[in-house]
């Protein structure tokens, strides 16, 4: 028996959440994002899953993670780099074949200044103020590109998780009429929370995210996403504790009436927050177990007082999964799923269905 947490990776739920998603965006073809290690899940198997299944755009930030996903997936997938290259990437873009998205205009010079350049994508801001060529600078986008046009057109949506707020069409309208300046290229502009908004924010192809490992806004009525991972880690010990005892550095928590307590072995080396201290669950045979005290480097103790025929050393945990949703969990330790899944560590054993 090992006494490290390990994540069960679920490829098939990944697939059917790719497959959920698409079929919310008729008439777009969906992509997948795998960045950060297919936000920690591991970007092999979930790559390749996906590919089997069909999917034939991938999307990465950095031009590396493409290179790295191009050896994963073959010859046959488009592979977009969020972050852009600079020239000096030029020669692992050919040889990787990848697409970079270029995000401002002077990055855009550097790159057709390139003999033989390599196909691109451009990124119009829309209103996140983050990435992207602003609107204002529409007219000479077009000018500097007329002679090597770019293969794809995308933006970013700053609020999908609310799909009531206006900035969503805003931003609906100023990429619909900036992309329409560029008629050859493809288009894309909806994550996970603009797939959920449906046909209208489809375009050509759809960049679902944290959808697809179970996380991210509420979905459409009707629409369940299942768990990419499920987190667990083993209890090493189990014992009685009485009232006026603390526990964990600080004595953060003091119990109150006689509690069971059971230590197991996760912590914030392991990626899992400390801001979970107090405040996260885990869950054994479906009974939700408090966390108390501090979340430490290697350990966290939870309460199993209402679930002691299952707390013994040895069983496991479980503190993402079907029993403990992923934006639940993050929730509680107020944060969102992206960073509780990418922040997984490498002690966090992998193990793929």
């Amino acid at each position: 028996m090992s006494l490290s947490p390990q994540a069960l990776i679920h490829t098939d739920n990944i697939v059917a959440n790719w497959r959920t998603i698409g079929a919310l965006v008729p008439g777009a073809r969906p992509g997948a994002v795998v960045k950060a290690n297919a936000y920690g899940h591991g970007v092999g198997p979930v790559a390749l899953a996906l590919h089997e299944a069909g999917c034939r755009t991938f999307f990465v930030a950095y031009v590396e993670e493409g290179a790295e996903l191009r050896d994963i997936v073959g010859p046959d997938a488009i592979i977009m780099a969020f972050n852009g290259a600079e020239p000096e990437d030029a020669e692992l873009v050919r040889a990787s074949k990848i697409t970079p998205v270029i995000n401002a205009l002077p990055a855009l010079k550097g790159w057709l200044g390139l003999s033989d350049t390599p196909e691109y994508a451009v990124h119009i801001d829309t209103g996140m103020n983050r990435l992207g060529v602003r609107l204002e600078d529409l007219a000479a986008l077009k000018s500097l590109t007329a002679a090597n046009p770019p293969v794809h057109i995308m933006s970013h949506l700053v609020d999908s998780d609310d799909r009531s707020r206006a900035i969503n069409t805003q931003q609906l309208e100023r990429f619909t009429e900036a992309a329409s300046g560029f008629p050859e290229a493809q288009k894309s502009f909806a994550n996970t929370g603009g797939c959920f908004m449906g046909a209208t924010y489809g375009f050509d192809v759809v960049r679902p995210g944290i959808g697809l490992y179970g996380g991210g806004p509420p979905t459409p009525e009707g629409v369940t996403l299942k768990p990419g991972m499920t987190l667990e880690a083993p209890i090493l010990t189990v014992q009685a504790v009485q009232p006026s005892e603390t526990v964990g550095y600080g004595a953060t928590y003091q119990v109150e009436t006689p509690r069971m307590l059971a230590t197991v072995a996760l912590g914030y080396g392991d990626g899992f927050p400390r801001s979970a201290s107090n405040k996260g669950v885990a869950s054994l045979g479906g009974i939700h177990c408090p966390i108390v005290g501090r979340v430490s480097m290697d350990l966290i103790t939870i309460d199993v007082t209402q679930a002691q025929d299952l707390a013994m050393p040895g069983a496991f945990a479980q503190f993402i999964g079907a029993e403990v949703l992923l934006e639940e969990q993050a929730a509680r330790a107020g944060t969102v799923g992206y960073e509780l899944v990418t922040g997984l560590g490498h002690r966090v054993r992998r193990i793929y269905d």
